[in-house]
């Protein structure tokens, strides 16, 4: 069951974007172009080219799992994850490849989350955990500095804490990128507004520099 949350921790408090995912409409477009293709994953993996930049609008150019997006990164440490692992094929047999690299079992993700994920799964999480279901925001939240946070209906949880450090989801990293995404979007608003903007824009030059400097 997917689920409406009001705030959602991997949007900016200026950004009212939803993660309402189009993989119907995206897979029929695939299948008329590709009848007979079961792996999807192979066309979406392709960095740059069609599938792969629709597979990444789906998700508003940002990560499911920490919101980091394009404004702050460059879509080339953008990758697609398995949700349910590729290796899980080894131990269920009733995972066939063809779900496991199909469209509903693929996440946008950035480098750090995917390669951090790694091969976590956990059966009875899955409606919780799979970004696709918009469950997210109610496991986690951010809290004022910006941190990402378990929030209080989960935080004894064993498995949550255990993705939610998977992840990094608590990497001083998380916060320094929310704060950049709040800034551009200030500027996107009023960006016309030369006396605010201004000093903001210097300030996330500076933020950026030190960001490639020290991540």
């Amino acid at each position: 069951m997917k689920t409406k949350i009001k705030v959602d921790y991997r949007l900016t408090s200026l950004n009212k974007l939803e993660f309402i995912y189009e993989k119907d409409k995206f897979l029929k477009e695939f299948k008329n172009e590709f009848p007979k293709a079961w792996n999807v994953y192979g066309y979406v993996n392709k960095r740059g080219e069609k599938y792969n930049i629709n597979f990444r609008k789906l998700y508003h150019n940002r990560c499911a799992y920490c919101g980091v997006s394009t404004q702050i990164i460059n879509s080339s440490e953008f990758e697609v994850d398995h949700f349910i692992p590729r290796s899980r094929t080894n131990y269920n047999a009733s995972l066939r490849k063809e779900f496991i690299n199909g469209i509903y079992n693929l996440v946008n993700s950035c480098r750090l989350c995917n390669r951090s994920k790694e091969d976590f799964f956990d059966e009875k999480y899955v409606e919780i955990l799979n970004p696709d279901n918009n469950n997210l925001p109610s496991v986690f939240h951010r809290k004022e500095d910006y941190t990402i946070v378990i929030s209080d209906e989960y935080k004894n949880n064993k498995t949550i804490s255990t993705f939610y450090n998977k992840l990094k989801l608590n990497n001083q990293l998380r916060r320094l990128d929310f704060l950049l995404m709040e800034m551009k979007d200030f500027c996107e608003i009023y960006g016309d507004i030369e006396r605010v903007s201004y000093p903001i824009l210097n300030l996330i030059s500076n933020i950026e520099k030190k960001r490639r400097e020290s991540y």
